[in-house]
């Protein structure tokens, strides 16, 4: 039996448990300005009864007695409130309040559209009676949690509420700037002060900014009865220059976007400005003014940081930028210059997490693999462990590496157009738009990757088969070697092991997020205790995902890792086949937009399958280690295919879907 060393395991495991424990205090330490912020999550219902998730970073300064000011927050699509804790951290740290939101069918928020980015699609220069009453308003929430700012936290100075988002939430921030707008035109009050919007831009009519809303009370067009309602509040746009989804101009791609009309517009907005083609817009400035003769002073002010699109609300740009808009707009009762900033540091903490979580997942289950039940997984003595012969001669390498570079490439191919296809059937501009599920698969973004990793799943198996009738047959290689067959307690305990140090994973961040309220991430890809709900939702995905880990696991072990080359540069090699088609996509993509300010592919697909990147490259790590451990591939490919789908069911959008098909 192959033997493990219990110590060396153990060591492992108190490491990662460090690394885990680390992360939680540096990233708690951070996250409350060192017990300066209290962080509190808590709900609200909307005027409809649905449960809006909730975070509030509050100040010692925010009191009864010394109102602050206060800014709501919404995440982008597939994202959640966690994402927006830098910006959360940085205003909180300067004595604003700050409420961070789950959109409906996000984190812990009620799931009750069958698209939940319905809204963002009905947002317009021209809102009608929907916009008049909070319950019809398709703000996503952000309507009703200014309203509860506005009306229930005393701490909160009624005067400067401002709002912000990224991508969905900045259209939704346009939402709730029109609804209170709207309010206002009838008598009410425009409970908003401010209006910063990070990957997403003012409302426009076929493309054109508009600099006022035109308010249609009865839902018809050109009727005579629309109130022209224009913007007397402050505004900000922080414009990516290699934003794949906003910017795109006469004056080129979204690197050129301050050359614009519509940048003209934003400014041209203030009484004081008339900038007219070939005015640029001065990047950074903030421009003051009144608005349709207004008494008050407002500033509008243009950033446009070199990033991408999803970078935006996790850059040290971007957060400046907000951090500076915002210190300009309203008084900050704690000023701090807007480039001092800490969240590179939180971010440092939560990404040691990550790390560390994977970690103790693995020392976990090495550990249990030493205890006498479980040992019988291990393979009884090196020989035992099949190892492919190394290709011989020119055409057997020509072979090997065609396969190779095949199997990375192929399936790269087909992974815009499968999911594009998914999506197609809601319509095109849905397929453009987002992303579709179905009442077994609920989540669109899972389905669409969860469709191309299990098609590519079935490339590779007939890669495998082809190479074996085609090489490793003729070769003496026989099925019998390759370990396949596993009695049934073994199965049984294969199940346990996984389940027990995926649990023992989750129970390490089910800790973190207990007492110290914060997760192991890094940029957008979450590690935190999943909601029962998305475990359920992960466990009809797990099925479809599995083709594609154990297919792997058979290719790269039993196939591509070759004897007589050194084991680190075996595993080296089949991380990069996992991941160069994405590469291939994304230079494809960016080399584009970099060079010509255009994007070549579905934007927002690309931009999604971010996280694959390391889903690929760490399974490659945890299905090579296992097998060298047992000989077979089926602890490291059930463990991959668990934990993988339920890092991505916790942390995406949910549909309330009505179709079983697609």
């Amino acid at each position: 039996m192959v033997n493990l060393s219990r110590k060396k395991y153990v060591r492992l495991l108190v490491v990662a448990l460090i690394i885990c424990l680390i992360s939680m205090i540096g990233a708690s330490l951070v996250n409350t300005n060192f017990g300066h912020i209290k962080v509190q999550n808590f709900s609200i219902e909307d005027a409809n009864g649905h449960k809006i998730a909730l975070v509030m970073y509050k100040p010692e300064n925010a009191t009864a007695e010394t109102p602050a000011p206060c800014v709501v927050t919404l995440h982008g699509s597939f994202d959640a409130k966690e994402t927006q804790d830098y910006t959360c951290l940085e205003l909180a740290k300067r004595g604003f309040v700050v409420l961070s939101m789950d959109c409906d069918g996000h984190g812990d928020s009620d799931n009750y559209k069958d698209n939940p980015m319905d809204a963002f699609f009905t947002v317009t220069a021209n809102p009608g009676s929907a916009f008049e009453d909070i319950s019809t308003s398709p703000g996503s929430g952000m309507c009703d949690v200014v309203n509860y700012a506005y009306n229930s936290l005393s701490f909160v100075d009624k005067d400067q509420i401002g709002i912000t988002g990224h991508s969905l939430g900045g259209k939704m921030a346009n939402a709730c700037l029109a609804y209170n707008k709207i309010q206002e035109a009838n008598g009410g009050v425009n409970q908003v002060a401010a209006v910063f919007l990070m990957g997403n831009q003012q409302l426009n009519i076929d493309g054109v900014w508009q600099d006022h809303l035109n308010y249609d009370p009865d839902d018809t067009p050109d009727s005579g009865d629309e109130i022209p309602l224009y913007y007397d509040v402050d505004y900000g746009i922080d414009a990516g220059q290699l934003d794949e989804n906003n910017y795109q101009t006469e004056a080129g791609g979204p690197q050129n976007f301050y050359k614009s009309a519509n940048a003209r517009v934003l400014i041209n907005e203030l009484d004081n400005y008339d900038l007219q083609e070939g005015d640029d817009v001065e990047v950074g400035k903030i421009y003051e003014g009144t608005v349709q003769g207004s008494e008050e002073k407002y500033i509008r002010a243009l950033y446009q940081p070199y990033e991408t699109h999803i970078l935006n609300h996790y850059s040290l740009a971007t957060t400046s930028n907000l951090v500076d808009f915002f210190q300009n707009a309203f008084e900050a009762p704690n000023y701090i210059d807007a480039g001092s900033l800490t969240i590179q540091y939180k971010w440092f903490f939560n990404t040691i997490g990550v790390i560390g979580f994977f970690l103790s997942v693995y020392a976990f289950a090495s550990i249990l693999l030493t205890t006498g039940f479980f040992g019988t997984l291990l393979a009884k003595k090196e020989s035992d462990i099949y190892v492919p012969a190394a290709p011989k001669g020119v055409k057997g390498n020509v072979i090997y590496w065609v396969f190779l570079a095949l199997g990375g490439l192929l399936p790269a191919t087909f992974m815009i157009p499968l999911e594009q296809w998914i999506g197609a059937h809601k319509g095109a501009d849905f397929a453009t738009r987002s992303l579709f599920g179905t009442k077994i698969w609920p989540q669109g973004l899972t389905l669409e990757q969860g469709m191309w990793t299990g098609a590519a799943g079935l490339l590779g198996l007939a890669f495998f088969a082809i190479g074996y009738f085609l090489v490793s047959k003729k070769n003496g290689v026989k099925p019998a070697d390759w370990n396949l067959k596993m009695s049934r307690s073994n199965v049984g305990k294969t199940i346990l092991i996984v389940l027990a140090s995926i649990g023992f994973g989750y129970g390490v961040a089910g800790f973190a997020k207990y007492f110290f309220g914060v997760d192991f991430r890094f940029i957008s890809y979450v590690i935190k205790w999943p909601s029962s709900g998305s475990l359920l939702i992960a466990l009809r995905f797990i099925p479809l995902v599995a083709v594609f880990y154990f297919a792997n696991a058979l290719c790269q072990n039993l196939c591509n890792m070759v004897a007589g080359r050194k084991e680190w540069l075996n595993t080296l090699l089949m991380c990069l086949a996992n991941i160069i088609g994405l590469v291939c996509i994304w230079v494809y993509q960016y080399s584009g937009l970099i060079s010509k300010g255009v994007v070549r592919l579905d934007s927002a697909r690309v931009m999604l399958t971010w996280p694959l990147f390391i889903n690929l490259t760490v399974c490659t790590i945890i299905s090579r280690r296992f097998y060298k451990k047992t000989g077979k591939v089926y602890i490291g490919a059930l463990m991959n295919t668990i934990l993988f789908t339920v890092i991505g069911c916790a942390n995406t959008m949910t549909l309330y879907c009505t179709n079983w098909w697609f």
